[in-house]
């Protein structure tokens, strides 16, 4: 019977490769997500445990099953989830006329002020206890936008991707005090992701994107960079990602985490419509221009009713 793998990754979509390849089970678990890559480069076998939805809850009950005395390596994303991460990003989606996003962004500050903290640390020392061993990394999340949304069916607006950011930075904060707490090291990948945000010449993160699940998270370039950050971590010779081994890989159980994931606003909704109409648009006006994929116009009347709303 094969040893346990001394390598265990453990979070939620960023950590199972969401954008990193195609999905292969319930988790995902891409194989170009940074774990693998990660695994490849410094020879480790790896228990794939990351899974799409997993909150810190989700981690404790269905991924801590591969750790032990015998793990040397772990690595951790996870916290987005928690605080609600894809809602905000559902309700920022939506334009003006629909959706009113500064209290579900606010929701999400809330929890994480006064949850978050406490509920990464508790996690990081049972794997602590677990895998007494290992060295940890926890890493943060990218900021998603440099300013600019050019999708064509959503409507994030300067405000909604500046808030945003704060969010993403005072998350890493969060982040990065609890590793440091726990003597893990901490992996941000908010520097190297500057200059490849969504729209930049360059992305490293999909925008909205088919299939959804994959909008906003690390595309393979990305994950090459959030593998790269890892190894630097635990082994500088091997942050070029070069030669790739021959590794086994394990995946854990297939229990899809709880939190949802993105959504495109339903332009033809009662929402939409009725919300057109109290905006002073004309909802028939709406419909036509939705079916008929006249998408400029939409981001148009998205301009003209927040411009009103900030007067």
């Amino acid at each position: 019977m094969p040893s346990p793998p001394p390598y265990v990754a453990l979070g939620d979509s960023y950590a199972a490769g969401v954008g990193g390849g195609a999905k292969r089970n319930e988790c995902w678990r891409a194989v170009g997500g940074y774990p693998v890559l990660v695994a490849r480069t410094l020879g480790l076998h790896l228990a794939y445990q990351g899974c799409i939805g997993a909150t810190i809850a989700n981690v404790e009950r269905d991924q801590m099953q591969a750790l032990g005395p015998e793990t040397t390596h772990v690595t951790l994303t996870v916290g987005g989830n928690d605080i609600g991460f894809v809602p905000v990003l559902i309700e920022c989606a939506k334009p003006s006329w629909m959706s009113d996003s500064d209290p579900v962004i606010d929701d999400a500050l809330a929890i994480l002020r006064t949850q978050l903290p406490d509920r990464l640390a508790a996690l990081l020392a049972t794997i602590a206890k677990r895998a007494p061993n290992a060295e940890v990394a926890v890493t943060a999340y990218p900021v998603l936008f440099n300013g600019e949304d050019c999708n064509a069916l959503t409507f994030f607006s300067p405000h909604e991707m500046g808030r945003i950011k704060n969010g993403v930075d005072e998350l890493a904060d969060v982040i990065g005090a609890a590793a440091r707490d726990a003597g893990a090291a901490f992996v941000d990948p908010r520097p190297p992701f500057a200059g490849h945000a969504i729209c930049d010449d360059l992305e490293w993160l999909n925008g909205a994107s088919l299939p959804l699940e994959q909008s906003f998270h690390p595309n393979a370039d990305g994950h090459a960079a959030y593998a790269r950050l890892v190894t630097t971590e635990f082994d500088a010779a091997s942050a070029d990602l070069g030669p790739e081994r021959d590794v086994r890989v394990i995946e854990g159980p297939a229990s899809r985490g709880d939190a949802p994931t993105f959504r495109l606003p339903d332009l033809l909704s009662p929402q939409s419509l009725d919300g057109a109409r109290r905006h002073g648009l004309d909802p028939s006006r709406v419909e036509v221009l939705v079916r008929e994929g006249r998408h400029e116009e939409l981001q148009a009347l998205d301009r003209e009713v927040r411009a009103r709303l900030q007067k």
